[in-house]
């Protein structure tokens, strides 16, 4: 059990091919056996859709540092309960066997984390020398354990810049009262959703207002805190998290149901608020959904976040090499000003399948904002403009041409 493999799980990021680039390198620094990737998360393991990361050629590594959506594919296949499905469990197995696979690395977010709790449990069920490191990743900036998550940088940095942008532009035009939203990502934490005090407006211009998930939403509260924007000024800018919730914990809007909670598919809450103000006060309402561009602005990405994605791969090759299994990596903050940071670990146990809030103590309810305490938190996550390839005025994104790997299971 020699070998090593890889693999990706859930929404993607702009810096997740920077942390499997750096884990690539890292591995073959360390001279011990084959790095092998799965194709589209866990169900690129099961399907035996395997590549030979050790083999890829080092200008293809570098390309994969500096692309969005990570190069390798993900996907959203969990490793269920042994109880519940052990034909998964025994074929992860098989192929594990089948490729002398001996350590794991699960690049993801809280599910995720559960997959890598269970793919511990799989190895002491199964008798395997099996050593499992959970690599943390996701926009969304919910993972417990760690300061902070590769990619929630570069997302909120991107949100921030366009705000920037999209406020003044709505500035620009409003001669009479009307409003402009953004919907971001956050189904139930509004981290993203702090770009609207985190982008830098012009004292002239009104501070936008910020829905959050973790406090309920109010039409009626929303509506006066719109009215009031408009006493001071024509243009309000507010910023909507898909996952707002009305007093009765239900979605403000949502697009289809799930059996499982988390899995519901949000979108149209900044609509639906844009109803709301239309109804109401009779303004105009733009409405900007961002959508994946918010998770792939890989040319708008945080050098802080690229440097915390690189480093995660990095320590848990060296947690691998002192025989360490499993823990997911995380980002400790060692100092707020300057900014200092370095990688520690936490049991998957602690945090699989956890949601870190965004802290109610951090949103100032009133004003629809967050406090100082909080934009002290975020300013140095977005820090940063790393350089990047370009050609003919674009971005030079190529696509990863993986060496593949010959399937040795029926």
């Amino acid at each position: 059990m020699k070998n090593a493999l890889y693999f990706q799980s859930g929404g993607v990021t702009a810096v997740i091919g920077a942390t499997a680039a750096a884990l690539i390198e890292a591995h073959q620094r360390q001279g011990q056996g084959t790095l092998y990737a799965a194709e589209n998360g866990l169900s690129g393991l099961l399907d035996e859709h395997l590549v030979n990361a050790s083999a890829l050629p080092p200008a293809m590594r570098q390309a994969l540092s500096q692309i969005p959506g990570g190069g390798l594919g993900s996907g959203r296949t969990l490793l269920q309960a042994y109880e519940d499905n052990p034909e998964q469990w025994q074929r992860v197995r098989d192929v594990l066997l089948a490729h002398e696979i001996g350590t794991i690395y699960v690049n993801g977010g809280n599910g995720s984390m559960d997959t890598a709790a269970k793919l511990v449990e799989l190895g002491q069920r199964f008798n395997l020398p099996l050593n499992v490191i959970g690599l943390p990743k996701t926009i969304d900036n919910d993972l417990e354990g760690t300061d902070t998550s590769p990619g929630f940088g570069s997302a909120l940095k991107y949100l921030s810049v366009s705000l920037m942008e999209a406020a003044r532009d709505h500035c620009a035009m409003a001669t009479k009262p009307s409003v402009f939203i953004l919907e971001v990502m956050g189904r139930h934490t509004g981290w993203l959703a702090t770009c609207g005090a985190v982008a830098r407006l012009p004292a002239q211009m009104t501070s936008p207002i910020i829905l959050f998930p973790e406090v309920s939403f109010e039409p009626a509260a929303f509506i006066k805190a719109v009215q009031a924007s408009f006493a001071r000024h024509n243009a309000c800018v507010c910023v909507v998290s898909e996952g707002i919730r009305t007093a009765d914990g239900q979605f403000y809007a949502q697009q289809n149901t799930a059996s499982h909670y988390g899995h519901e598919q949000l979108g149209g809450a900044g609509f639906s608020v844009a109803s709301l103000l239309r109804a109401q006060l009779g303004v105009k309402v733009h409405v900007a959904v961002p959508d994946y561009l918010q998770r792939a602005a890989r040319h708008l990405a945080s050098a802080t976040d690229i440097a915390q994605a690189e480093a995660v791969a990095q320590h848990a090759v060296h947690l691998v090499s002192k025989g360490q299994s499993g823990v997911m990596v995380t980002i400790v903050r060692d100092a707020a000003q300057p900014y200092a940071w370095y990688c520690g670990t936490v049991p998957l146990a602690d945090i699989a399948n956890r949601e870190r809030l965004f802290p109610t103590a951090w949103i100032d309810q009133t004003a629809y904002t967050i406090t100082a305490e909080a934009l002290a938190y975020l300013l140095p996550l977005i820090q940063g403009e790393p350089q990047q390839h370009w050609h003919q005025g674009l971005p030079d994104y190529p696509w990863v041409e993986w060496p593949a790997v010959i399937p040795r299971m029926a």
